[in-house]
């Protein structure tokens, strides 16, 4: 249980959010924007870091209608 609970590398989150067809918005401060189709709300996360905190994660996650699961298993495939 311990790796899925480590924040993510930016880059690997940003290209998941690019193959799920979200595109990048704005930065807003130390925030990043990025808009996916069929969300009612955009994704948020912190942008200036190397790492994405997993509680980000799970909060976009969830706004995207993905599981957990599927994002493990595309990190172990893509990242």
């Amino acid at each position: 249980m311990g790796e899925y609970n480590k924040p993510i590398n930016k880059v690997c989150w940003e290209n998941f959010l690019t193959y799920h067809k979200c595109v990048f918005e704005k930065n807003d401060g130390s925030h990043h924007k990025w808009k996916c189709p069929n969300c009612t709300r955009s994704i948020i996360f912190w942008g200036h870091k190397k790492e994405v905190p997993r509680f980000h994660i799970l909060t976009c996650l969830k706004t995207m209608g993905k599981t957990n699961k599927e994002f493990n298993d595309w990190v172990k495939a893509n990242c």
